[in-house]
């Protein structure tokens, strides 16, 4: 698959993919060739996800042309990627025509016969005024889940950065027996997950799933077994355009850095307003400001020593170097927050969850609107990341550099694997061969029996020898019902 799509990539861009670094030209390959990869309408997914890294590499002269070449890309792959149709399989348990398909006229197939009476008119308008109704209701019950979750998220305590976490009890979390649907549609039914601090797993499944369903509930403490003292954050929206900086947006998430200052600022101002009233006085002090005086000194010496305690003087520093490797050149810092694109915004959001460092950082594609660079930053840096973290991501790369275990959400339940996603990917694929070898297996185990039962059913010697059989066969019917 991967060599079909280095092909159209290199077809739609030209000779300028010969221009451009080839870890460049691989990493869009990989993006686009992942099977799970959505184009999404006339390439906007495509747009989303390489768009910049497009224009900044030179593939592309500018934003339109990127949107053009996106375009193409998605008329060329698919809207969902190079899938590859799987194979007809046909069993041999029916009789088979070698000269099938050969005959001069194609025989006309006869009409299905039908298992109940023909509907009339007028039932079938019942049943699609009922099926019309049951949806609608899906719907409302969809939509009362969304403002429950707006509700409850509201009611949230804000998420800042925490100076008291030294020693904190907040270490694994277990989750236990829990389920999670939306609008009556179950997405994890009895699920169980165990997560140890300092590990980072990465969150895979096919799209649709419940993913990003589930990274909300945890977010929300919606989940049994996460205590309240817990902080967590998912990053899933941009951060409100208004005139702050974006560095001083990311600084004012350590609100008690932010409150300290400006209390310093204040009182430092009282303490000019005293020395200047002080020099106008041609009698001595003022007795009044004297106690004043001295308790602002004392607050002063506590703020400073606060400020000290939470490394307040390098909070700035360690700021903007996260900007910085998400991209953000200093001119790009000290820019209002409403002057940046969507995608932009973004990057300040998953800049300030870096900065705050909860206990538990859920990260949901957050490679979508970075540049190579701020990826390949990224990966580094979260490599290092102290706590414990959850990633959603389609960058096999990226899982592969970042996890240290897999949490796979299959058929509403959620497996865990240690590795990083080529290790899960091993597991799977052997788990899968054992579960097949362990099926013909079974499957010729119970072809043997039921040889030797219709042998010798009527024959009165071996009667006892034909029950047992048949009670074991009975046993492997059964395990395989309830195991299958």
């Amino acid at each position: 698959m991967t060599e079909v799509a280095s092909s159209v990539v290199h077809e739609v861009l030209g000779r300028r993919a010969e221009d451009v670094d080839q870890p460049i030209i691989d990493y869009i390959i990989n993006v686009l060739a992942d099977e799970d990869f959505d184009f999404g309408d006339d390439g906007d997914g495509a747009f989303e996800a390489i768009g910049e890294l497009l224009v900044a590499a030179d593939c592309v002269t500018d934003f339109a042309e990127c949107r053009k070449v996106c375009s193409t890309l998605c008329e060329k792959f698919g809207k969902h990627g190079l899938v590859k149709a799987k194979p007809t399989v046909r069993s041999l348990a029916t009789p088979f025509r070698m000269n099938e398909g050969m005959d001069e006229e194609a025989p006309k197939k006869k009409p299905e016969p039908t298992d109940g009476p023909l509907l009339s008119e007028r039932d079938k308008a019942k049943i699609e005024r009922r099926k019309r109704k049951e949806e609608r209701q899906r719907e409302q019950e969809y939509q009362m889940h969304l403002a429950e979750m707006e509700a409850a998220r509201a009611g949230m305590p804000v998420v800042c950065v925490n100076h008291d976490t030294v020693g904190s009890a907040v270490r694994d979390l277990h989750m236990e027996n829990f389920s999670i649907s939306v609008g009556g549609r179950d997405l994890i039914v009895d699920g169980t997950v165990t997560l140890s601090f300092g590990r980072h797993y990465g969150l895979v499944g096919r799209n649709g799933t419940g993913k990003t369903t589930f990274l909300r509930y945890m977010a929300m403490h919606a989940i049994d077994g996460i205590p309240p003292n817990c902080q967590i954050l998912h990053v899933e929206q941009e951060v409100v355009g208004d005139d702050i900086t974006a560095l001083q947006c990311v600084l004012n998430s350590d609100i008690e850095r932010t409150q300290l200052l400006e209390e310093e600022a204040h009182l430092l101002a009282q303490q000019r307003e005293f020395e200047f009233e002080e020099t106008n006085v041609k009698n001595g002090a003022d007795l009044n400001t004297a106690p004043d005086k001295d308790a602002i000194s004392q607050r002063l010496e506590e703020i400073y020593k606060r400020l000290e305690a939470i490394d307040a003087y390098s909070a700035e520093a360690r700021a903007a170097s996260i900007l910085a490797g998400l991209s953000f050149s200093p001119e790009m810092q000290r820019k209002a927050t409403k002057t940046f694109s969507g995608g932009w915004r973004m990057r300040i959001a998953l800049a300030r969850a870096l900065f705050i460092e909860p206990d538990l950082l859920l990260l949901d594609e957050p490679t979508n609107h970075l540049d190579l660079h701020a990826v390949l930053w990224l990966e580094s840096y979260l490599v290092k990341w102290p706590k414990t973290c959850i990633v959603v991501s389609h960058a096999r790369e990226f899982l592969n550099t970042v996890v240290t275990d897999i949490i796979h959400l299959q058929g509403q339940k959620l497996i865990t694997y240690k590795g990083n996603y080529d290790t899960f990917e091993r597991t799977r694929e052997e788990q899968i061969k054992n579960q097949q070898k362990a099926f013909e297996a079974n499957e010729r185990s119970r072809s043997h029996m039921q040889a030797f039962i219709d042998k010798f059913r009527y024959n009165a010697k071996r009667a006892s020898l034909v029950q047992s059989r048949i009670k074991v066969t009975a046993i492997i019917v059964l395990f395989d019902l309830m195991y299958s």
